[in-house]
């Protein structure tokens, strides 16, 4: 009986430490995935309000935005290393309560094009999106029983260190994206790629070819296609950047001047604007600073704004704007940079850096030429990332430290105690 009590425990143990790492895993990365990237899922928000029909308030919005990411993010954190064992399955059925049907709405009346769970890391369909969370709703029904029963990584006095650490991180790559740009770009328009390709130019892209036959359908590699049977229906990008996916086409009144306004040679600032309603006006002297610097330097400014002719013109007398100002669709202009106003700094047509008008140093681009301050606005958003992610990592591995380091003393102190009191009844 002993033995099959203690196979049982060991069988309980695993099964809670499986579902731990793969429930918590999930809502990391979708957390994470929204933390980057903050405005996609301001823009995701307000895609939902608007085909509900309820006016959304962009400063409520901002705040569920990174709401949402850090409670995602903190709370699969706690659940996969077994801390708060009773709240974390809890809280998190409570998130699936809102998820699950409303992903099983989504499947059955397809609003959105997708739900936007992961951002733009990962776009899985509607129908997908709820299965997945029936899943993950039938297993923290089983953690919310059986999560008790095993005991996590950290102590209990340890586990608001946990919280404080997990949560200042999800908020600095939060707060980093919005203000800034997101540290990883899930996105067509990447540093170091051409903003315009070249016609006859292609990006390079993996794909699947999905095939029907006797009403199912089925992915096949361009190595392995299937016979004459069945019957081509789409191809899909499985990997490195779909030319289709890049859609951002400058107008000059009805005129496509998208190659005559990108030039491929020197360099280039350009600004974009995707909703002129949420601009702040008094940042008129600073991009009319940038543009003069710019220009006494030899190269070229220009604004791409979300807007018809009428549009135009009212941004050009309220902006004192001499530079070339043109329109492109708002969903471009979100897929090439974030936020309300923001920068993309070419050189010979290549993206070098982007961000938004907010985070440029005001002194440096005032006092300074263009071609000191230019190269000051690089970063490398994948490299901050991961130091942010080392140091979080190597603080909770010091911690998972002090907390073993608990544990020995309590051991060396009880079987002292035990010492003490064999040789005190002899």
């Amino acid at each position: 009986m002993n033995t099959l009590a203690k196979f049982n425990d060991r069988h309980l143990r695993t099964i809670v430490w499986v579902m731990r790492i793969a429930i918590g895993a999930v809502f990391i990365v979708s957390g994470l995935a929204k933390a980057i990237d903050p405005w996609g899922t301001i823009y995701k928000m307000e895609q939902y309000l608007s085909v509900w029909g309820v006016p959304d308030v962009r400063s409520l919005v901002i705040v569920a935005s990174v709401a949402l990411s850090s409670v995602e993010f903190l709370i699969g954190a706690l659940l996969l290393t077994g801390s708060y064992r009773r709240s974390a399955p809890l809280l998190l059925l409570a998130v699936m309560a809102v998820m699950l049907p409303l992903s099983g709405y989504i499947a059955l009346y397809n609003p959105v094009a997708d739900c936007g769970c992961f951002g733009d890391f990962l776009i899985i369909s509607n129908t997908a999106t709820f299965v997945k969370n029936v899943f993950i709703t039938a297993a923290l029904a089983y953690l919310f029983v059986y999560n008790r029963r095993v005991n996590g990584l950290y102590n209990p006095y340890l586990q608001w260190m946990e919280v404080v650490l997990l949560v200042s991180y999800v908020l600095l790559v939060a707060v980093h994206g919005y203000s800034i740009q997101p540290l990883v770009d899930f996105r067509p328009y990447k540093v170091g790629t051409p903003l315009i390709m070249s016609q006859g130019e292609e990006v390079d892209a993996e794909y699947a070819f999905v095939y029907e036959k006797d009403g199912k359908q089925r992915q096949f590699d361009i190595d392995n296609l299937p016979d004459s049977t069945w019957t081509f229906v789409d191809r899909v990008a499985i990997g490195g950047e779909d030319s289709d996916s890049r859609t951002l086409t400058l107008y000059d009144a009805d005129e496509d001047v998208t190659d005559t306004a990108i030039t491929r040679n020197g360099d280039e600032l350009i600004m974009f604007i995707p909703e002129i309603k949420n601009v702040d006006i008094a940042n008129t002297y600073l991009i009319n600073e940038i543009e003069r610097k710019i220009d006494a330097g030899g190269g070229r400014f220009i604004a791409v704004i979300a807007a018809d002719d009428e549009g135009v013109e009212v941004w050009k007398d309220i902006a004192l704007a001499e530079y070339p100002v043109y329109t492109a669709e708002d969903t471009a202009i979100k897929e090439v940079a974030r936020g309300n106003m923001s920068l993309v700094y070419l050189h010979d047509g290549v993206i070098v850096w982007k961000r938004t008008l907010g985070s440029m140093m005001r002194n440096p681009v005032i006092m300074s030429d263009a071609a000191v301050w230019l190269p000051m606005h690089e970063f490398n958003g994948h490299h901050r990332l991961l130091v942010y992610s080392c140091v979080l990592i190597g603080l909770l591995l010091l911690l998972w430290g002090i907390n073993r380091g608990g544990h020995a003393v309590k051991w060396l102190l009880c079987r002292k105690n035990k010492n003490k009191s064999v040789t005190l009844q002899d």
